[in-house]
């Protein structure tokens, strides 16, 4: 007996047409015809799939040692391929997630650790009070987790380690800054940023230089990832660019304002003057533009130092004595 008349013997005693066969192995029904009157062959995928369609051993249903047996060797390596890539799919799966689970637990013994130093310890903080209404930290984190799909290692590890440093250093600058600016303006979390963005900046080209990454092996979802990641950090890099450069302005605007007003109000004291309850300054320095940061700083914090100026001068003059 044939291949195909052992096919058209199975389909019949199954109860089935030959349209019926053709839709279960997602083929046309003139290639079941085809195969019935011996025409053609099934290929060894498809002799698989009608053995189970028939619910009948391939032995049973062709005799493996007439029919390709090189085809069936060529069938059972590409299943066993397939069985070998499905499993290590599994495991890199499962490999995402440990890491993943594993940064995460990271960053949430970071953040405590910062809520023990900042708020249990009472350790002043200058960046602390924004990061927590930023989600500076969850951001950062997810950002890691990204990369870590990516396999930068070097550059995970500068991410980790740049946060904490930043945290130290910017937290420490932004005191010193505080303390020698007459409003006590916070620069802290600039700080933070630059020195994050360094460190990570480090760890990206020291990733390049040692692994040296071939572009053209990006593909699929790793491509995908790469791209997202790139322009995240990119926007978010330009983003924290403008909002910093302004912030800095703002502030350099703001104590020259005080200084400003705080001399203007103590002359004006000193001269026996009424306060000006206006509290608004008569000029602006020429190099501000007007409403640019400087400018706006300048103009929110001149009113202030007037006042704490005249207070000031007056207090001195009353408490001096005739």
């Amino acid at each position: 007996m044939t291949i195909g008349e052992k096919i058209r013997q199975l389909r019949k005693e199954k109860g089935l047409t030959q349209d019926a066969v053709a839709s279960a192995l997602e083929i046309s029904r003139q290639a079941i015809a085809k195969w019935e009157s011996d025409q053609s062959s099934p290929s060894t995928e498809n002799l698989v799939k009608l053995s189970n369609l028939f619910n009948v051993s391939l032995e049973e249903l062709v005799d493996v040692k007439q029919y390709q047996t090189a085809a069936l060797e060529e069938y059972a390596r590409r299943r066993l391929e397939e069985d070998q890539k499905k499993q290590n799919t599994k495991q890199a799966i499962y490999r995402r997630i440990r890491e993943t689970l594993a940064i995460t637990i990271v960053y949430i013994v970071v953040y405590a650790i910062c809520v023990i130093v900042f708020h249990l310890a009472g350790v002043k903080n200058c960046i602390w009070s924004w990061m927590q209404s930023r989600h500076v930290l969850l951001f950062i984190c997810l950002i890691h987790i990204a990369i870590s799909l990516l396999d930068k290692k070097i550059a995970c590890r500068a991410l980790l380690l740049g946060t904490v440093f930043a945290i130290i250093v910017a937290n420490i600058a932004g005191m010193l800054m505080m303390q020698k600016s007459p409003i006590g303006y916070n620069n802290g979390w600039v700080i933070y940023l630059a020195t994050l963005f360094v460190s990570f900046a480090v760890g990206l080209f020291v990733e390049f230089k040692v692994s040296k990454p071939n572009i053209k092996s990006f593909h699929g979802w790793r491509r995908g990832v790469g791209v997202a990641a790139l322009a995240a950090l990119s926007m978010l890099c330009l983003t924290c660019i403008i909002l910093s450069v302004r912030h800095v302005k703002y502030g350099l605007g703001a104590d020259n304002g005080y200084r400003d007003g705080y001399a203007v109000g103590a002359a004006e004291a000193k001269d026996g003057k009424t306060m000006d309850q206006n509290f608004s300054s008569d000029h602006y320095p020429s190099q501000y533009v007007f409403g640019s940061s400087e400018f706006k700083g300048y103009a929110v914090y001149w009113p202030e130092g007037y006042r704490c100026g005249y207070y000031a001068s007056a207090q001195v003059t009353a408490n001096t004595p005739e």
